[in-house]
């Protein structure tokens, strides 16, 4: 048997698999540094064309006083733990184990939120990521080889009319969509040159495999639309992936792939039809868990340092299954605002003293097998602001951090934009830290918020950190701080919470809960998750822009819902703003 691993004639054909795919100007690809979210000239709103998933926008555009609308036509690369799912929907689940171990990737606890946002990411490949997507390419290629009988169905000795079959089938289960002919004549090239060097069919599949896996075919998914130069919807497969993407972080399952080939993804009905199956998946659930597990900071939990004899690696775990388990009870039942109002949570019996409850497990409730139990909590407890995971991933070694706890709040729940550190005043700032070291986290915060250069940002941010004051840097509530003050925990929130006053946390989370700044920064971030995007600064006013078009669209159908997790999902995946795409930026 022939021996093939490399011939300079490959990479020559890789490239040529996406020659076709980039081909009718598309120059749309996705700033890693912006949200791409750019204006679109007004009128423009996306018009249906033959074979196109012409969704109905839900809001007409009109009514939104904003210029927000459809992004650009983009190429969006998959990110890491979208490429382990896309490998285990394409071997097994052994396999991906295999691979996601190996190259680190696919995981799903420490993911980035949208999932292109950090610098391990990125909206393009490097020639580190390339690397890396080669070499998990050239596995599966082996993989392929080793159980050729298995996988192609072909036999142990497959004859090259079933290997150029097999090959042409896999590839459109990994581009998640049809073929296009040229895309089919350099795939099967590839098998061609391998054969022509006198190597069997199964190496054939071997590198035809590997082929797939290292295109651009794979690698990305497009958002073109009929036409990559006409503002217009996107086509019945790219809505398909969109779809799967932004709901299982994998790729589009077998009735998704149906509904797309047979048009019926060509209507709001349709989609949400479509949303609401995909959404009973174990896959959406957990993917949809995990994502705002990084939303809300959680992962903070890993590396927080707390110098107290209470902190120790046993409560950290159990914070950390806990926040898992609130998600995991509250986002699939009840409205959305039970995330920040609940008052009922999973704990264990190493959390239920920082939860002040003395009698664990509650009389006539069994633990379950990890030794979680639901209790009531508190009525000083509201929701995932007052969870012990989320106030501890935001504390400092020997006490609570206000700025660190008010700049989640504010990021997080109301989408405001929170500051650079201003390195050039850091000489500044340590002197002032050094002169309020003895004061109280009150005393610290006037002077923070009244005294320039210090005002400017943190008047902002500090009160949210204020009306948490009264958890210490594990989360247990307390009146007094560690040197025996009272804890003042009113304060009046900043413009964006309304101005409103509060006394508690308990006060600030029933605020939020009451209004509609906590939904709408959800439906933003939830947007641009979809959209695997970065939020963008607008550079008028400082914040990150909610009040726009597409922001307003879904939050105003959302209100019209149930207002559960459910129904702003369903609204994200309907909106405009999914399903439509503007001009490519090459565009006439």
């Amino acid at each position: 048997m022939h021996e093939i691993t490399r011939w300079s004639g490959l990479p020559t054909t890789l490239l040529a698999l996406g020659v076709t795919a980039l081909a009718g100007g598309c120059t749309g690809v996705v700033d890693g540094n912006k949200a791409g979210m750019q204006p679109t000239p007004p009128g423009v709103s996306g018009g249906g064309t033959g074979g196109s998933s012409a969704v109905t926008p839900t809001v007409d555009p009109a009514t939104c006083d904003g210029t927000e609308v459809p992004v650009p036509k983009r190429l969006v690369r998959l990110s890491f733990n979208q490429i382990a799912n896309s490998v285990r929907a394409l071997t097994d689940d052994a396999e991906a184990a295999k691979i996601a171990s190996t190259y680190e990737i696919g995981d799903s606890e420490h993911r980035t939120f949208p999932p292109l946002a950090s610098p391990r990411e990125g909206s393009t490949l490097t020639d580190k990521t390339w690397a890396t997507g080669d070499k998990i390419a050239s596995d599966i290629g082996k993989y392929a080889f080793d159980n050729v009988a298995t996988v192609s169905g072909c036999g142990a000795t497959p004859t090259e009319d079933c290997a150029r079959t097999y090959v042409a089938a896999f590839a459109e289960r990994a581009y998640r969509r049809p073929l296009t002919a040229d895309e089919k004549t350099s795939l099967l090239q590839v098998v061609t040159e391998v054969l022509g060097f006198g190597g069997t069919a199964a190496q054939a599949i071997q590198f035809g495999v590997y082929a797939a896996l290292e295109s651009p075919g794979f690698l990305y998914r497009t958002e073109f639309g009929t036409d990559a130069k006409a503002a217009g919807p996107l086509t019945p497969s790219e809505t398909a992936n969109q779809l799967s993407f932004f709901l299982t972080d994998g790729p589009p399952d077998k009735p998704l792939l149906d509904a797309a080939a047979a048009g019926a993804l060509a209507s709001s009905a349709q989609v949400t039809e479509q949303v609401a199956r995909i959404l009973q998946t174990p896959a959406a659930k957990q993917n949809l868990q995990d994502a705002l597990f990084s939303y809300f900071g959680l992962f903070g939990l890993d590396t927080v340092v707390v110098d107290s004899t209470d902190f120790n690696s046993g409560v950290r775990n159990s914070m950390y299954h806990e926040a898992e388990l609130f998600l995991a009870n509250n986002m699939w039942s009840g409205p959305l605002s039970n995330l920040i109002t609940a008052r009922k949570s999973m704990i264990s019996q190493a959390l239920a003293p920082i939860y002040g409850i003395s009698v664990f497990p509650p009389a006539g409730v069994t633990p379950d097998a990890d030794g979680f139990a639901l209790v009531d909590l508190p009525d000083n407890r509201a929701g995932i602001l007052t969870q012990s995971g989320f106030l501890t991933a935001r504390s400092r070694p020997d006490q609570p951090s206000v700025v660190g706890r008010g700049l989640l709040v504010n990021s997080a729940l109301l989408c405001a934009a929170n500051p650079p550190f201003p390195a050039n005043l850091a000489d500044q700032i340590a002197a002032v830290n050094t002169m309020l070291a003895e004061e109280t986290e009150r005393k610290k915060s006037d002077y923070r918020t009244s005294t320039p250069p210090c005002n400017g940002c943190h008047a902002s941010f500090d009160p949210y950190g204020l009306a948490l004051g009264n958890f210490d840097s594990i989360g247990r509530f307390t009146t007094v701080d560690a040197k025996g003050r009272p804890i003042d925990a009113s304060v009046t929130l900043p413009p964006n919470a309304g101005s409103a006053q509060v006394k508690s946390a308990a006060e600030l989370a029933q605020t939020l809960a009451s209004g509609e700044a906590f939904s709408t920064c959800m439906a933003k971030n939830l947007m641009l998750y979809a959209l695997a995007e970065i939020p963008t600064t607008d550079t008028t006013t400082e914040s990150v822009t909610v009040s726009g078009c597409a922001t307003k669209a879904i939050a105003h159908m959302f209100n019209s819902t149930g207002k559960t997790f459910n129904d702003l999902i369903a609204q994200v995946a309907v909106s405009n703003t999914l399903v439509q795409r503007s001009a490519g930026q090459g565009a006439p």
